[in-house]
């Protein structure tokens, strides 16, 4: 059946070629992003209502970024990206290379402004998340135990001994020795980026606040922990009462909260409460409901996902999209009354679509059409009798029924359509059909005929067949 399109109010309005430009895209990204999808799930049919959805075990969010991604903006790309990270849980090496283009010049400025300190340069790699080279940077200033625990840290949970060797080093009297940077070092690796009290600094001071949350996810958690932004966000909770801890809120960089990324990883690994989801790419949204089903997104967004598949005429991937949703029933019945899908076969059989809900949705936009009679015949081919026998009773011989012969004869054609014998209410108002064409009438048959009109069970006496009744019975009467 090909369904007819709803009228867009965009379609009445001159829209410049931006417009159209940027409506294409997302077309054309929300139809790859369906077309990926369907890649990734399996549709299980169920006898009696729609098909449990579920996603392939080895689904790949990865697949989603696509060359088409790279004509959005820079954000949305990031933010991608960055949903990937997470899900094959790579985010530290994500946030590496999200920093390493400011490194060189950011080298730069360490040694011009810190020429007399030899570990700036090491702590500045440090900061960059690029422990190899702040290893050989230590290496180069004759520190090779730092420069061990360096090469270490990433896979091995050294923490706790750097800082029983920095503790040794203290009580030794090398510590008080050593320059700013080099401590800043030792405290890196021990996974202490606030303020010291012994040495009287903030070991992220200075830093940016992409660098600095860096090194929260690079040093701040063990190696064996799923990374946290817990400790990260402790050190802006400015409720705790603590000159030490108020002095490392102060001089840490403040992160930019407007930032679609950080709002992302906030929300995966921090603090959900960070992220507005309404600013974030519509598709990443609908898929991260997917592919991380612990999360809590409000269902809202997910509807907002299928409202703009079908606003783009794409009726059936909204149909495949709804199948998702919390309530997926409701809407799954609306988008096919609306009847703008085209292809009824793959509804059929390929996303297990029962025929019943089909048939219901096409007679009910008959129905919203005025079209009775088509009503009337869809629920019929669709089995659906119970529903076309109240179709036929409450509108189609309501409207057609007249007590002139034209009229007759077309309302027990209609009756003649309901399947013989499955219904007796039916057989009664075809027999008196048939009877209102006859001349040869007689008293007897005609009081038989109106008992039975007036016996008729409450449930059909609305006031659409209230009025029918009467007027066959008047028909019969006269």
């Amino acid at each position: 059946m090909l369904g007819k399109k709803r009228s867009h109010p965009s379609t009445s309005m001159m829209k410049t070629g931006i417009i159209d430009s940027k409506s294409q895209l997302l077309e054309q990204r929300s139809n790859q992003v369906m077309t990926l999808l369907q890649q990734q799930t399996d549709l299980i049919a169920n006898a009696d209502g729609l098909p449990t959805i579920r996603l392939d075990t080895d689904a790949d969010l990865s697949v989603y970024n696509t060359p088409l991604l790279k004509k959005f903006s820079v954000d949305v790309n990031l933010i991608w990206s960055l949903a990937i990270a997470l899900y094959e849980d790579t985010v530290k090496i994500w946030f590496r290379e999200l920093v390493s283009p400011g490194l060189s010049s950011q080298l730069d400025v360490v040694q011009r402004q810190h020429a007399s300190d030899p570990f700036a340069c090491a702590f500045t790699y440090l900061s960059f998340g690029q422990r190899d080279l702040a290893s050989e940077e230590s290496k180069k200033n004759k520190d090779f135990q730092l420069a061990m625990y360096i090469s270490h840290s990433e896979f091995k949970n050294v923490k706790d001994l750097v800082q029983e060797h920095i503790n040794t080093l203290t009580a030794q009297g090398q510590w008080q020795a050593m320059s700013l940077f080099h401590k800043r070092c030792w405290y890196t690796v021990a996974g202490q980026l606030g303020y010291s009290d012994t040495d009287k600094f903030i070991v992220t001071e200075r830093v940016s606040w992409q660098c600095t949350l860096g090194m929260y996810l690079w040093y701040g958690n063990r190696a064996d922990e799923t990374p946290s932004l817990a400790r990260y966000n402790s050190a802006f909770d400015e409720s705790v009462a603590d000159i030490h801890h108020l002095k490392t809120t102060k001089y840490t960089a403040s992160p930019d909260s407007s930032c679609l990324w950080y709002q992302l990883l906030q929300w995966w690994i921090g603090d959900a409460s960070t992220a507005q989801i309404d600013t974030w790419p519509l598709d990443l949204v609908w898929l991260l409901n997917i592919y991380k089903p612990s999360s809590s997104i409000d269902s809202s967004y997910l509807l907002k996902w299928v409202e703009q598949l079908e606003r783009m005429d794409q009726a059936e991937l909204a149909i495949y999209a709804a199948l998702f949703l919390p309530d997926a029933q409701q809407r799954v019945n609306n988008i096919l009354r609306q009847c703008e899908w085209t292809d009824e076969n793959k509804l059929l059989n390929v996303y297990h679509i029962p025929s019943k809900n089909v048939y219901l949705a096409k007679a009910l936009h008959a129905h919203d059409e005025w079209d009775f009679v088509e009503e009337y015949k869809i629920l019929l081919e669709g089995g659906l009798y119970e529903q076309a026998k109240m179709n036929l009773l409450c509108f189609v011989l309501p409207v057609y029924f007249k007590s002139d012969d034209a009229s007759i004869e077309k309302c027990l054609s209609y009756t003649k359509a309901y399947p013989q014998g499955h219904d007796e209410l039916i057989q009664h108002i075809q027999k008196t059909l048939t009877y209102l064409l006859n001349n040869d009438k007689n008293a007897e048959t005609s009081q038989l005929l109106i008992e039975k009109l007036k016996q008729v069970p409450s449930k059909y006496r609305v006031r659409h067949t209230e009025e029918l009744f009467k007027n066959l019975i008047e028909a019969i009467l006269y």
